[in-house]
């Protein structure tokens, strides 16, 4: 067996659980009690989750849970095969972590009250090397390591809004030595990594029971353990059921303030600030940059110039920066800024995206016309080069008209009855990153769910109408469930299928709908039996969200059905 790093090893063979009567004890009715009062972040802390996307805190429950926990995963890796997904009711201590109050807090600050755990879960265990490293060659594999996580059980695109969230839970004390997860602040930007971006890892230390929040595209890398026992990370997934309309945390002010501690290379005000716009459910994503900036004045043509490429990166972003404080009179600089997309340096095309998102609407027709060439260029492929079954990396032209909004709806929704291939795929994620704002557009996206052929676009299209949600016919939606079409099943990606794609994200957006998914209730009773997982395990979110009598019959139904004594192992049977 390999963990994370790919680093094989004799794992030390477990030797009994410690005693559990302590931190039972110990969970006293206090203890019990505050679980349901969540700790929410302050506006700091959101603020610098959104610079950097992570965030470390210790959640407060009693010390002796975390090795009980690291006892029962010694016991798990060193003799069974890695549960995977069933991670949780294999060591289902694990809870008490995920319902603190902590986490729990920081999980609704940053994705809504109504927040869904996904069902992927993973315990990534880092065996110890077998001889120690030198410092070059641990730094060498912490580069190789590095990456941003793939979507399961097929790809989802990348989004810069606060939509995923993941948690990583260590149970035991993890110096550097023993093989953290390392992460690379400011990273959930990017399309990709680069050895700019791995010789900024920083290992994520800390006591027994250390959890990280990170945006879930943030960069990161096993760390190297050079320690004689396991490291072991779990990981578990969230994502937002609706779009923000007021802040989720202890908001003392929805005024964005540039965070004390900003460990990124460089500045991207505009981005963070939008970010923090939308995240408070501003209608006006870019109120905090146009406040701030209100009387900037400066010449278009001019920082047009020392937006080139023949200046430094940081220059090139004040520049670009500065463009869109002019807003639309910027509007000369927009063939430039679109120049910078895709191909530029990553901050240069980050700044770039919501420049032209501030510009506004005079940037929505080269943009189509931009998005539009992407679609030529690699519908000739056999695969589009953005669109991997792990994580999918969109045009940034679709950011940008996403960040841009109602002004391009009507473009949008024309390029996507246009095109089946990649520029409809943008077009659809575009109109899905407007949230509500591209309502107008249900009418043709619930046209796809029928008239296109393509899997990859039918999944973009339910997760725009699980953003959208409003006006949203939920039986256009469950109707997918029951769809049967051969070219869909054939394996595409670590043995899944376009269906249980297709299966999957159909499930999820309805319970991101909660009661608005009710007509779809018989459908998603039906989904419970659905082969893939995943699939199964939101339809019963949904009819959870539904809440009607016989939908919470069929939860519990189901729910007893997979329940899992996880006292039993391989030697010990009943």
């Amino acid at each position: 067996m390999r963990d994370e790093s790919g680093e094989s090893g004799l794992a030390p063979h477990f030797t009994g659980y410690p005693d559990t009567g302590a931190w039972l004890t110990n969970l006293t009715d206090r203890q019990r009690s505050t679980m349901d009062t969540p700790i929410l972040l302050t506006d700091e802390q959101m603020q610098e989750f959104l610079v950097t996307g992570y965030l470390v805190f210790y959640p407060d429950v009693p010390d002796g849970i975390h090795d009980t926990i690291y006892h029962r995963l010694n016991e798990i890796i060193d003799e069974e095969p890695n549960p995977g997904n069933n991670i949780l009711p294999r060591v289902p201590e694990m809870r008490h972590i995920l319902n603190s109050p902590e986490v729990r807090g920081a999980l609704i600050s940053v994705l809504g009250e109504d927040y869904l755990e996904h069902p992927h879960r993973f315990c990534h265990p880092v065996w110890p090397v077998k001889k120690p490293l030198s410092p070059k060659a641990t730094e060498e594999k912490l580069s190789k390591n590095s990456h941003q996580d793939g979507y399961t059980p097929l790809g989802h695109p990348k989004q810069h809004y606060l939509r995923y969230a993941r948690i990583m839970y260590y149970p035991q004390d993890s110096p550097v030595e023993v093989g953290p997860t390392h992460v690379i602040p400011g990273t959930q930007f990017n399309k990709g990594l680069t050895d700019e971006d791995r010789d900024r890892l920083i290992p994520v230390t800390g006591k027994a029971g250390t959890v990280s929040l990170t945006h879930f595209d943030v960069g990161h890398a096993a760390g190297v353990n050079q320690m004689p026992k396991f490291r072991h990370m779990i990981k578990f997934l969230y994502l937002r059921g609706e779009q923000p309309r007021q802040p989720s945390w202890d908001s003392q002010s929805t005024e964005w303030k540039r965070p004390v501690q900003v460990t990124v290379p460089y500045d991207l005000e505009i981005v963070w600030a939008h970010g923090w716009d939308w995240v408070c459910g501003k209608a006006d994503r870019y109120a905090s940059w146009k406040q701030v900036h209100a009387d900037a004045m400066a010449d278009a043509a001019t920082l047009i110039d020392r937006a080139g490429s023949n200046h430094e990166v940081a220059d090139r972003i004040a520049a670009i920066q500065a463009i869109a404080s002019l807003a639309e009179a910027g509007a000369s600089a927009v063939p430039t800024l679109v120049s910078f997309l895709d191909t530029d340096h990553q901050a240069v095309r980050t700044a770039s995206i919501y420049a032209l998102g501030a510009v506004g609407e005079a940037a929505v027709e080269p943009l189509i016309d931009h998005l539009r060439a992407d679609g030529q260029r690699e519908d000739g492929k056999d695969l589009p080069k953005g669109w991997s079954e792990g994580a999918i990396s969109m045009e940034d032209a679709a950011n940008a008209l996403g960040a841009i909004g109602a002004p391009a709806v009507d473009a949008l929704r024309a390029l996507l009855l246009e095109s089946d291939g990649w520029a409809g795929i943008n077009a659809a994620f575009a109109l899905g990153e407007m949230d509500e704002v591209a309502s107008p557009a249900v009418p043709d996206l619930v046209k796809c769910l029928t008239e296109t052929r393509s899997h990859r676009k039918i999944r973009t299209v339910l997760d725009t109408l699980g953003n959208i949600r409003k006006d949203v016919p939920v039986k256009a939606i469950s109707a997918l469930f029951f769809e049967d079409r051969p070219e869909w099943d054939e394996d595409i990606h670590r043995w899944w299928t376009p269906t249980d794609g297709v299966r999957t994200h159909a499930a999820m957006n309805l319970a991101r709908l909660g009661t608005d998914a009710a007509d779809a209730e018989d459908d998603l009773l039906k989904a419970l039996d659905d082969p893939c997982g995943h699939a199964g395990s939101f339809a019963m979110n949904a009819l959870q969200r539904i809440g009607s009598p016989s939908a919470l019959a069929a939860t519990m139904d189901y729910l007893m059905s997979q329940r899992w004594d996880a006292s039993v192992d391989g030697v010990r049977q009943f």
